[in-house]
């Protein structure tokens, strides 16, 4: 190949590379480009021909950039490639790093994602708004954000100095009022508390008071007890005459009840009196009835045989009272309630004899005179005893608990009442009004341990049938107690809280097995590590 051939070649060469290099700088300028307009605050950090990135891709580069003289903004227009277009909603950020050239990214808005496992067309790319091609007027172009400078977080960051400066100011000035609210909130906590405990010891002493007057009380009411039999017994043995008297009069009038039957009878054919008659012998029925229960009564007290004759003799014409005025309030259509006449009467009570002691030896075994010399003093009538144990059995009664424990645990018992001993434990309380819907209980526990012995003085309150609930002292502390037994009283619980200063909560599960006689079971210290098994028997009565 000659020389020429070679220039020439080179000459083809170079005038393509210059059309590629033409190719290039056209694409770099606006040839191939629209412009828009994107409206800044500030273009710090950008210049012309700045790259522009959509999504990280290069699609134009910075135009121009124009100071607004009205509000001293920047309008910067950018040539963004024909192919390419730019959503309306799109956010236009000027990029600056502290090293390398700034550039301004073109960030277009998240789509919605469509909800997993819903189907549809996928979106037309004429569904998203675009830009129009070419600058718009300034009031329409999209705003630009510009980047955090250090002078912008400088002076954020003095805001917040400025912030917490005020601040700290403000809480200097509320320090010492803060101060002394809670010097006085600690003050009214001190206060409380020993007022506290100052109104425990009072009611401690209280309670104590009145454990002593209940004691006097209850002796008071034992000695009345024994002095009301004591002046019962005395009227027997010295009213010996009047009652004989009282036993002539009532055979009397058994008598003259007997005579006023007849003439009664006489007067029942005339019907004007029927109704008044029938009224008058139902009112002589009920008479005879209560002066032979009467008579019964003193029967008992008294051994004179021509006194228990006299009797008998009345007894005999109250029956026949009774057996005339049952004829004739049959005759005269009534009916009465004799018992042994009238079928479904209720019977009457039976009369307990009175039991004699054993004669004297040497004696004479005669029956005495009710109160003579050398007899014992009489007896008071057996339904009144009856009425005196019931009476005495509804004011008081005692309650007797033996109870026993199983072996002490590894873990320890915040209670100092339940030691090493396992028993047995003897308690023993007296209930005050033990039917009534308020009883008082006092007693003692475990007697006869040395240094364990403790004391009980409680009231319970009646909430239904089957609950009852109380407090005072229980085990010589403060506390509370509840029980519920079942209707038929088959079954029960019970359970005791007590002792502030170690709180101890007892519950027991208890078996009626016999009258007056249960049988329970149950732990002392339930919420402890260290709690005690506990059985045993209780009596009533």
């Amino acid at each position: 190949m000659n020389r020429q051939s070679i220039v020439g070649l080179f000459t083809i060469v170079g005038l393509i590379g210059l059309f590629f290099i033409f190719f290039e700088l056209s694409n770099i300028g606006t040839s191939g480009r629209y412009l828009i307009g994107v409206h800044f605050k500030s273009a710090s950090g950008i210049h012309k021909g700045a790259l522009v990135y959509e999504s990280g891709v290069t699609v134009g580069v910075v135009d121009s950039l124009r100071l607004l003289p009205d509000d001293f903004t920047v309008d910067v227009v950018l040539a963004i490639n024909n192919t390419v277009d730019i959503p309306r909603d799109a956010r236009f950020i000027i990029q600056a790093p502290l090293t390398g050239d700034a550039t301004l990214e073109i960030v277009p808005k998240a789509t919605r994602p469509r909800p997993a496992g819903i189907a549809g067309p996928t979106p037309a790319p004429g569904a998203i708004a675009v830009l129009q091609h070419g600058v718009l007027p300034i009031e329409q172009q999209p705003l630009g954000t510009n980047p955090a400078t250090l002078t912008d977080l400088l002076e954020q960051g003095q805001g917040e100095v400025t912030r917490l400066d005020t601040l700290l100011a403000d809480l200097e000035q509320r320090e010492p009022q803060l101060l002394n609210t809670f010097q006085s909130a600690l003050s009214n906590a001190n206060e409380i508390a020993v007022t506290t405990n100052a109104e425990v010891q009072r009611l401690s002493k209280e309670l104590d008071a009145l454990q002593g007057t209940l004691g006097v009380a209850l002796n008071t009411g034992t000695k009345n007890i024994v002095d009301i039999s004591n002046v019962l017994d005395k009227a027997a043995n010295t009213d010996s005459a009047k009652i004989d008297g009282l036993f002539a009069q009532l055979d009397t009038m058994s008598r003259s009840l007997n005579v006023t039957v007849d003439h009664v009878r006489d007067l029942a054919t005339n019907e004007q009196l029927k109704q008044n008659l029938l009224d008058t012998t139902k009112g002589i029925a009920q008479t005879a009835t209560s002066i032979a229960a009467l008579t019964g009564d003193l029967r008992n007290v008294t051994g004179n045989p021509q006194t228990q004759a006299q009797l008998r003799d009345t007894v005999a014409n109250l029956n026949a009272v009774s057996q005339k005025t049952n004829s004739l309030l049959g005759s005269l259509g009534g009916r009465s309630s004799v018992y042994g006449v009238d079928p479904g009467a209720t019977p009457a009570p039976i009369m307990t004899p009175i039991l004699m002691p054993p004669p004297i030896p040497g004696a004479s075994s005669a029956p005495q005179p009710f109160g003579s010399p050398g007899t014992p003093t009489g007896t008071l009538p057996p339904n009144a005893v009856v009425r005196l144990g019931a009476a005495a059995r509804n004011l008081l009664a005692i309650q007797i608990r033996l109870a026993e424990l199983d072996s002490a645990r590894s873990g320890t018992s915040s209670s100092p009442l339940l030691t090493k001993d396992r028993g047995p434990q003897s308690d023993v309380n007296l209930i005050l009004l033990p039917h009534g819907s308020t009883r008082l209980i006092t007693g003692a526990n475990d007697i006869g341990s040395a240094g364990t012995t403790s004391y009980n003085f409680a009231a319970t309150t009646a909430l239904g049938r089957s609950l009852r609930i109380g407090g005072g002292v229980i085990y010589s502390r403060l506390g509370v107690l509840g029980s519920y037994t079942t209707p038929n009283g088959g079954f029960g619980i019970e359970g005791r809280a007590y002792d502030l200063r170690h709180p101890t909560l007892d519950g027991y599960l208890k078996i009626k097995a016999a009258q007056n006689f249960e049988v329970f079971g149950g732990e002392r210290d339930i919420t402890h590590s260290g709690r005690r098994t506990v059985f045993g028997l209780q009596l009533q009565f």
